[in-house]
Parts: C-alpha cells; sequence; structure tokens
C-alpha cells in the first residue's frame, strides 16, 4: 500500500483516506467493518468509477485460516453472476495484505432499511425475498451454499433492487475444504440459523431457505421470531420451536406470503421449499386481488454430531449483528426431528460478519466446472433472450408488452417450431409462429418467462400456470387461462399433443383467441404424460389457444397449477 501515512505507519495494514491500493484504488472512507476486514468506498483510477474495496485487518493476517477463508470467499462468487449478487471486480495482494474489489452499491442494507421504516410493505418485502432467491438458486446450482444470510447481507437500492452479499462463510460443495476443519463448529448468525445448522449438522440449500424465510418474517413484522437473552438461546429456540405466523404480528399480511414464510421455516428440511427457486415461485403466486410481485428473471438445486455442541457469541458487528462460534452447550434435537440431508458437513472457521460487506463475482470465471442439467439449458437460454434479465416491481413491466399492452409473443425460432412440417398422408405437424401466454380477465400474464418451456423439445421441462388456492381461480370470476399459439399459415387442425403433469382440472382447444364467441374444438382433462385431443375440424385459422378453465391440483404441493410441456399441433395447412 502506498500513500502518504503509509511508510510512516507503526502498524502495517491499518488504512486511512488517502492510501493507494496496488496503486491504483485511491481508498476514500470505510463503509464497513467487521473483525476480519474493512469495506472501503475507493476510486478506481483506472476507470474512474467508484468501488468498494475489501481489505483485510492486519491483526489477522497472521492466522492461516482467515486468510485462506478470504481467499475462499472470492473463490465462492467468481463462479456466480447474477443480478441479486454484488459483482466481483478485482482481487490481488500488496505488501499490506490481501483484498477484494467490488462493484459499489448505492443503497442500505435491508438490517438498516428494518429499523429506519419499521415492517416493509407486503409488496416490497417479496420483492426482495424473491431477488434474493434467485441469485441463491443461481448459487445452489453452482455448488455454493451461502451459510449465512440474514438482512444485514442484503442491499437494496433506492429503486427496490436487492443484491446478496457476504460469501465469507460459504461452503463449496464440490471444493476441497482441507485446511478449515474445526470439528463441530457452528458456522453462521444465531438469529438467522436454520436448525441443522444451529445442531452442527449438514447443511444445503434448503438451510439457506430457513434463513431467507427468517429474513422475510422479519421484513413483514419489522422483528425477529425467536428473541432470547443470549445467542445460545436463540439457537435452541430455532431448534425448537415453530415459527410464530406473521400475521400474528401483523395483521395486514396476506395469507400466500404468512404461508411461504411459515413454509420456509419447517424445522424438517424436507417440509420446506425444495429449492430456493421454489421459494421465490411461490412469492409471486399472488392471488387475484393481493399483492403480485415478478424479481429478477434467473438464470437459468447425517448422521447427527455426538457430544456436547452449541454457541457462544463471538464479538457484535457495528450494527448488533452477533455470530456464532463454537462452544459447549448442547443444543437438543426436536423429538421427531427426521436427518438431515447427508452431504457432508462443512467445516471452516468461525465468522465475525462485516455489515454490509459486499460480495462478489466474475462473470466468466470458473464458470466451466460445472454444467447445468441438461433439461434446463435450452428452455431457459431461449427465456434468457426473449425476456432478458430484469426487474419490475407488480406483474408487468413495461418492457414486456407491445402495441396496446398485451403480452408480447415469444417468437419460436425454427428448432422449436413444431417439427419439420413433413406431411403424414393429408396431416402435417403444423409450423409454429409464436408462442404467448393469456390471461385475459386476470392480470394479462401467466408465467410468461416459462413459455419457451413448452417447446423447447425436452419432455422434462414444463411452462405451468401460477398457483391458485381453488380450482375456479380462487374464486375471482376468471374463466381461464392458458397459451395461445400462432401458426405460421392457417391451417385446420385436427389433433393437439402435449405432455402435461398432474391429473384432472379441465381444459378447451379453441379456433382463435379466447373470446366469447370463439369456437371450442375440443376438450379434455389433463393426465399424468403424454396426451393426445382429437379436434372437430372447421374453418382453418392461424390461432388455437389451449384455454384451462379449471387447473388441476398442484403435483408440487398445495394448491392448483396445470403444467404444460412440448405442445403442438397437426392438422392441414390451409
Amino acid at each position: 500500500m502506498a500513500g502518504a501515512a503509509g511508510p510512516d505507519r507503526e502498524n502495517r495494514g491499518v488504512a486511512v483516506a488517502g492510501d493507494i491500493v496496488s496503486g491504483r484504488y485511491v481508498l476514500d472512507q470505510p463503509i464497513g467493518s467487521g473483525g476480519m476486514a474493512t469495506v472501503w468506498r475507493a476510486r478506481d483510477q483506472v476507470t474512474g468509477e467508484n468501488v468498494a474495496l475489501k481489505r483485510m485487518h492486519a491483526r489477522v493476517q497472521d492466522d492461516p485460516d482467515l486468510i485462506e477463508r478470504f481467499r475462499r470467499e472470492a473463490q465462492a462468487v467468481s463462479r456466480l453472476s447474477h443480478p441479486a449478487i454484488v459483482r466481483l471486480l478485482d482481487e490481488g495482494q500488496d505488501d499490506d495484505g490481501p483484498y477484494i474489489v467490488f462493484e459499489l452499491v448505492e443503497g442500505t442494507n435491508l438490517k438498516a432499511l428494518i429499523r429506519d421504516k419499521g415492517p416493509l410493505p407486503p409488496e416490497t418485502a417479496a420483492s426482495v425475498a424473491s431477488q434474493v432467491a434467485r441469485g441463491l438458486e443461481l448459487a445452489h446450482r453452482q455448488g455454493v451454499i451461502h451459510r449465512d444470510i440474514k438482512s444485514h447481507n442484503v442491499l437494496v437500492t433506492d429503486d427496490g433492487t436487492a443484491k446478496l452479499t457476504d460469501f465469507g462463510i460459504a461452503r463449496l460443495l464440490d471444493g476441497d475444504q482441507g485446511g478449515l476443519t474445526r470439528t463441530g463448529t457452528v458456522l453462521g448468525t444465531s438469529d438467522y440459523l436454520a436448525p441443522e445448522q444451529a445442531r452442527g449438522l449438514a447443511v444445503d440449500g434448503r438451510s439457506d431457505v430457513y434463513s431467507l424465510g427468517i429474513v422475510l418474517y422479519e421484513c413483514l413484522t419489522g422483528e425477529l421470531p425467536f428473541p432470547a437473552d443470549t445467542p445460545m438461546g436463540v439457537a435452541q429456540r430455532q431448534v425448537r420451536d415453530p415459527l410464530p405466523d406473521p400475521r400474528a404480528v401483523m395483521p395486514t399480511v396476506p395469507p400466500y406470503l404468512a404461508a411461504a414464510t411459515l413454509r420456509a421455516c419447517e424445522k424438517d428440511p424436507s417440509a420446506r421449499f425444495s429449492t430456493a427457486l421454489e421459494m421465490s415461485d411461490a412469492l409471486l403466486d399472488a392471488p387475484q386481488g393481493t399483492t403480485g410481485v415478478l424479481p429478477v428473471v434467473a438464470l437459468p438445486a447425517d448422521d447427527e454430531v455426538t457430544g456436547a455442541l452449541g454457541i457462544t457469541p463471538a464479538p457484535e458487528d457495528e450494527d448488533g449483528a452477533t455470530s456464532v462460534r463454537q462452544a459447549a452447550v448442547v443444543v437438543a434435537p426436536p423429538a421427531a426431528a427426521p436427518p438431515p440431508p447427508a452431504a457432508p458437513p462443512a467445516d471452516e472457521p468461525p465468522h465475525d460478519a462485516a455489515p454490509g460487506d459486499p460480495v462478489i463475482h466474475t462473470a466468466a470465471k470458473n464458470r466451466s466446472r460445472r454444467l447445468w442439467p441438461g433439461f434446463m439449458a435450452a428452455g431457459l437460454i431461449l427465456a434468457l433472450v426473449v425476456v432478458g434479465v430484469f426487474i419490475v416491481w407488480g406483474r408487468g413491466g413495461a418492457g414486456d408488452r407491445v402495441g396496446n399492452g398485451a403480452p408480447a409473443p415469444v417468437k419460436v425460432p425454427a428448432s422449436a417450431a413444431g417439427g419439420s412440417g413433413a406431411a403424414t398422408g393429408d396431416v402435417t405437424t403444423l409450423k409454429l409462429a409464436s408462442v404467448k401466454d393469456v390471461d385475459p380477465s386476470g392480470d394479462g400474464r401467466e408465467m410468461p418467462a416459462e413459455v419457451p418451456l413448452a417447446y423447447d423439445g425436452n419432455d422434462q421441462t414444463f411452462w405451468r400456470t401460477e398457483k391458485y388456492a381453488t380450482p375456479d381461480f380462487g374464486g375471482v370470476g376468471k374463466t381461464g387461462v392458458g397459451l395461445e399459439l400462432t401458426l405460421q399459415q392457417p391451417a385446420v387442425a385436427t389433433r393437439l399433443d402435449m405432455i402435461t403433469k398432474g391429473t384432472g382440472g379441465a381444459f378447451e382447444v379453441l379456433a382463435g383467441p379466447p373470446g366469447a364467441d370463439t369456437r371450442v374444438v375440443g376438450k379434455g382433462t389433463f393426465t399424468n404424460g403424454a396426451q393426445s385431443v382429437d379436434l372437430t375440424p372447421g374453418a382453418a385459422s392461424d390461432v388455437y389457444t389451449l384455454w384451462i378453465t379449471e387447473p388441476p391440483p398442484n403435483v408440487d404441493g398445495d394448491g392448483y397449477r396445470a403444467y404444460v410441456g412440448e405442445i403442438s399441433l397437426q392438422g392441414t395447412p390451409g
């Protein structure tokens, strides 16, 4: 480190404003500090941009475990590229030790926002939590478990964008944990610890889901659910006590958000949302007439420790957050708790969290180490191309609509346009020009980002309706939702083929867009797998609609929801 005070400083690595790091970054002022590092606002002399620079304290640089943890933070997030995760810009080391450089997020951490404003409006709470969940989904797919989800580690900008920070104790599921082993160590922050985490057992993505559920509870109520005199007492309550219904504190919390919060915080990991993406979807599934949000579109998821195990408080951060360290107080499991997921536990040194610490990523670095499942890739890449990466508050945004405000159709590429069109007798697989979701008596949108999954050539991917509380779409007068298929040329369709999940419900096939006078050419119920519906021939049409009049019971949880994959039409061109 070069700077006015550098050569005369008594203690190596004690940074001051005006110091220059690696000849490039000029320190301005500290914006967060913890037991291991301080985060500075700095200026990049090469680009002229303001950045956040995390500098490790000199007093801990002789601890090889903490040096390794600092390095692992960069390693963990360098494989992640998502709008809800703070971006890595640079990392390195100079004479005063290691440093990491991040994008500077102009905003406040969620903990401070709640302290300042109290309970957040339900739509804001759902938006923040759903954005973080989408970022976590990517992290989990890339083998990174955060393990310290808390409101202090979520940055919120003035326009409502949420960004997840501080992967300092993240676990790399595919990485070597050698050199960081401390048997029985409990890592995390007691107010947000998942039960299995508090007991020192194995963790997976569902542990982050639990912690995010606590954050959502805090957003909705303005308080934490398990107050106690000591961090040990908090952790014991995390293991033992069911989460209170947030409506007991804040009666205005919508029922669907209360249900999502309670499910995320189930003591049994198998009873929670199975993935962070599923939790995000639940936060989107607002019944008609209640709060609705659409978050960032994601880039397309033991053995019990024996002996005495518990926690003791670590030094408090500036804003009062208390981290957790190993100790010798027993945290007893609940009587009927099933065993946690059988992944090997991570052993790393205790964590002293820095409030507002940014976290990092490099868009391409290390991404090739893990490939997403093939069945997601085609549909999600296409979804990204069609929809883009965006943030909207409410159920729609200007960029998603054309002309008079109708949802923009999804263009179908030639490879997914209903086959080659080769004739079989007088019948041809009809070529599609576009597919779009339709919800004319609702908000006009029905999971538009997932529409490409209905024709991506993979029978394991599905477009879904929203989730409804009852089979009559929640009893709000909605007559149906569906998919509108526009052909490249008018034709007489004689058969609809599709793959579905779930059994029951009802649908119609319309020769034209939904409307009172549109001709019904076929009817059916949902079956689990491939199904075909013979259609009544009539006048040629260039639009056919799969019109769902009653969604079947949801196969992935409560409520009612239809799933449609690989839809196509057979018929005779007109």
